[in-house]
């Protein structure tokens, strides 16, 4: 009887280690899959766009609950299992009337809030679970207070949810780092506009990457500065964007509750205290 038992023992030992084997080979494999879709651009219709799948936003859809607003969407959005509002600049009408000649015209997908700027004072304190955006942060004009202004507009707990590029993975890669020192400056002066010589940067330091081929006048560049036409203000590499995160933290009333450094996409949340 002793020996059955026992037999019977190693054989559950070894059928539970080979689901656990399986289990990890088709994590393996689900990553792999998730990685390839991600670099072909593929994710699942949502209403009228598109969203990023779900190997890339898994955290955001984790975090991001209730009721809340993703930010500057466009044409890919974020695949959340929640009540979302879609806030940008424009109106669905404006953004593909000046997208017109871009291929994914078709999938911007319908904006409920328009803000001109980085303010929202339609928008009541402590009125979302969260706020969300991929690839807004780097074109604010003054992102610790684009943060403040976020976590504003949160409940107490609520999440802010961002991804912003890696400097080095992406058209920035010649361009200088921005210093902590300088996002210092720009909240304590409470800085509303994109300067000169941030579009000066932009433009002639981007030029030639990507494929990337524009008139780097200093007559355009003038043009650009005061039409405030949207850049990558400023840079990151995930070092940098970490004490970026830190030194605001305390400031700003929030904890560091994820980050994540993969290559191009930097993915952080952030949870209002």
């Amino acid at each position: 009887m002793r020996q059955t038992l026992t037999v019977r023992f190693h054989r559950a030992v070894k059928l539970g280690m080979l689901a656990c084997v399986r289990l990890l080979q088709g994590f393996t494999v689900f990553r792999l899959l998730g990685a390839w879709l991600l670099k072909a651009g593929m994710g699942k219709r949502i209403g009228s766009g598109l969203t990023h799948p779900l190997y890339f936003a898994s955290k955001a859809v984790q975090l991001c609950r209730g009721t809340g607003i993703e930010i500057g969407s466009l044409h890919r959005r974020l695949p959340l299992a929640a009540n979302v509002l879609y806030l940008d600049m424009c109106t669905t009408t404006q953004l593909r009337s000046q997208y017109a000649d871009d291929p994914r015209v078709d999938e911007i997908g319908q904006v409920h809030l328009v803000a001109k700027g980085g303010s929202y004072p339609f928008i009541d304190d402590n009125a979302f679970d969260f706020v969300a955006s991929s690839h807004v942060l780097e074109h604010v004009a003054n992102p610790p207070r684009q943060l403040q202004e976020w976590l504003r507009i949160l409940r107490p707990g609520g999440i802010v949810y961002a991804i912003v590029p890696d400097m080095r993975f992406c058209f920035d890669r010649r361009r200088e780092l921005t210093p902590l020192s300088h996002f210092v400056e720009e909240y304590e002066r409470g800085e509303t506009s994109i300067s000169l010589e941030h579009y000066r940067d932009y433009i002639v330091n981007t030029n030639g990457e990507h494929g990337i081929d524009r008139d780097v006048s200093e007559e355009r560049i003038t043009r650009c500065f005061e039409a405030q036409v949207s850049i990558h203000v400023h840079t990151f590499t995930a070092e940098s964007l970490r004490r970026f995160l830190d030194q605001f933290a305390p400031l700003l009333g929030f904890n560091l509750v994820y980050f994540e450094a993969d290559e191009l996409h930097l993915h952080f949340a952030l949870r209002k205290r």
